[in-house]
């Protein structure tokens, strides 16, 4: 009874949303109203639907990035780069960047494990332990969380592998990426990335699925693959919720 008249004290107060965030459609269900932003999801059932790669896009068969000039590998991936085969939702733009941008900046860690069970559905290969990208501490402490440890757990939760969040570490702050050219990024990133000391990684003699929010140039997923092949994990690919929408040559 108590619990009945706070919850709609609270609704009154503090009414739940009832448009999506991405499009500020209607949501097809009513949120729960002691929820908090961390909590629920509030994106509707056409959004979740526009998400994914449509048939008609030419993407690259391993980074799943988006191809010109042909078919089949882009030029990047002829050899094949150190964080594997690329599993992706789809590309960086529209709803998606729009709920990828509230995961990262609303405190929307929900919707990120949300967005992870989703990604699960587009791996091919079962891993026997999932590694999220690591933020340097600092930023970590600055947003409460790791936007690539809540994609992480959902994609846990849907593979049925174990999620080894401490292992791989961010020795270093490298700024902020998204104004940097390919080269410069490259560079910003080399090094970035160590082992935690004192026990052996838990992707030692397994299988690696590295996760983060979006793909672009691929520097930060080299460095951290890197990382994990120097330390013993057997094979290593790489889980993101989007790739860059900017066509790369194809091979």
């Amino acid at each position: 009874m108590l619990r009945t008249i706070v919850e709609g004290l609270v609704t009154i107060l503090w009414p739940q949303r009832t448009t999506c965030i991405t499009c500020d459609g209607p949501l097809p269900a009513v949120l729960p109203p002691l929820a908090s932003v961390a909590e629920t999801v509030p994106v509707c059932d056409s959004c979740w639907a526009a998400m994914p790669f449509t048939l008609d896009m030419r993407l690259c068969i391993n980074c799943s990035r988006p191809i010109r000039g042909g078919w089949g590998l882009c030029a990047e991936c002829v050899f094949t780069p150190s964080y594997g085969r690329v599993w992706a939702l789809g590309l960086h733009r529209g709803v998606l960047r729009e709920a990828i941008h509230h995961v990262k900046f609303s405190g929307r860690q929900a919707l990120g494990v949300a967005l992870g069970r989703y990604l699960a559905e587009m791996v091919e290969e079962t891993p026997d332990v999932i590694v999220p990208i690591p933020l340097h501490p600092i930023r970590q402490r600055e947003r409460g969380y790791n936007q690539a440890a809540c994609i992480a757990r959902g994609l846990a939760e849907a593979l049925g592998a174990p999620v080894a969040e401490d292992d791989l570490v961010r020795l270093r702050a490298t700024g902020h990426q998204t104004r940097r050219h390919r080269d410069a990024r490259w560079r910003n990133l080399a090094g970035a990335f160590g082992v935690r000391r004192g026990s052996e990684p838990a992707w030692t003699g397994r299988h690696a699925l590295l996760v983060d929010d979006v793909l672009t140039t691929g520097a930060t997923a080299a460095a951290a693959a890197e990382v994990l092949w120097a330390t013993g994990a057997r094979a290593v690919n790489l889980a993101v919720l989007a790739v860059s929408d900017k066509p790369v040559p194809a091979a």
